[in-house]
């Protein structure tokens, strides 16, 4: 758009605002400019809940407090110097529903922090940066783990992060995990979630580079872009046939996988899913994939065997970077004409 245009424009809306007295979002409006703002930062537990606040700045021993109109409660903070932290289902008579929005935020003392049954949602930023914690104990309602609800604080500069997490334990299965929930917990040794989850959102357990095996359970429905991006310790990944589609770059340099495996039902493999998992040599795809969007293979260097039904989408590079593969489709399928058209090693399976 030409300078003047836009300076005639800005010029236009600073007079709307002075002489009619419109707001800012009034005027935003009228020229159809997207005014969406939401920030993590202000959702509380509360609006995840559904419920209303009716009583802050409370306080019980070392956890501080806030009650909702129901009169459950919700945690919001610990000035307690006991590094394990047992929250208990009731705080003065209340039972406990949320751990609120940056409720334990760069504590340091923590090493070890149990959830009781009765939590349901933890805020977004929680338990942010606690360079100290070692494990955590999700109670058996667990419905929702926040923003950067435990993210680490990281150094790109030498892939490595500062946090100290090693153990999830899981007693119940939360429906969602949200952005950058577990985003460079690089101490994790494994990362094998239950049953029951639906969703995982986007770079929620990236750069988590100790864990050994990645293992998702039934009932997951959706995992976002670049969810275990950078798991370069990930020897094997398991995810199940309720999943349809492996989102853009969701195991992205994966450096150690040497062993995958997509159930049945999967149906989409997006951009670069796999891109870059240089220690993968075997890949058995299940009959179900329908579409193969580029890259998905790209870079994988020891790749040697690529077993498949009949896909019937294939995009540009799959196979790029991976000269050794050794394709088995059946005949006449676009997969093997794939392989041909592009110079692969190919058998035809019944």
């Amino acid at each position: 758009m030409n300078k003047k245009l836009i300076s005639c424009i800005l010029l236009f809306a600073l007079l709307a605002v002075t002489l009619c007295g419109c707001t800012k979002d009034d005027v935003l409006k009228a020229f159809s400019i997207d005014t969406d703002t939401y920030d993590p930062a202000t959702e509380m537990a509360a609006e995840v809940l559904g419920k209303t606040v009716t009583e802050e700045d409370l306080t019980a021993g070392d956890l501080n407090y806030l009650l909702y109109s129901d009169g459950t409660a919700a945690v919001t903070g610990y000035t307690g110097s006991n590094p394990v932290l047992e929250i208990h289902e009731q705080i003065d008579g209340h039972t406990v529903v949320a751990l609120e929005n940056k409720a334990l935020y760069d504590n340091e003392v923590i090493t070890e922090l149990t959830l009781p049954d009765s939590l349901e949602v933890v805020g977004n930023y929680a338990v942010m940066y606690c360079k100290n914690l070692q494990k955590v104990t999700f109670g058996k309602n667990i419905r929702s783990i926040g923003v950067s609800a435990f993210e680490s604080e990281g150094d790109d500069s030498n892939s490595r992060g500062s946090g100290s997490l090693t153990t999830l334990e899981f007693r119940g299965a939360p429906e969602i995990i949200r952005e950058k929930a577990f985003y460079y917990a690089d101490k994790l040794t494994e990362i094998v979630l239950p049953a029951g989850v639906k969703t995982i959102e986007e770079w929620a357990f990236a750069k988590c580079m100790a864990a050994q095996r990645i293992v998702l359970g039934d009932g997951l429905e959706f995992l976002g872009d670049h969810a275990f991006l950078k798991c370069r310790g990930a020897k094997e990944v398991v995810l199940p046939g309720s999943l349809k589609t492996v989102e853009i770059s969701a195991f992205y340099q994966c450096t150690s996988l040497e062993t995958l495996t997509l159930g049945e039902g999967i149906e989409t493999l997006k951009k670069g899913a796999f891109e870059e998992c240089t220690a993968l040599k075997t890949v058995t795809l299940p009959e179900s994939i329908v579409t193969m969007e580029p890259y998905i293979f790209y870079n994988c260097s020891a790749l040697e065997t690529c077993r498949a039904g009949s896909p019937q989408t294939l995009e540009k590079d799959i196979f790029t970077g991976a000269p050794n593969v050794h394709v088995y489709a059946p005949a006449g399928s676009a997969l093997l004409e794939y392989a041909e058209s592009h110079d692969l090693a190919y058998t035809a399976v019944e």
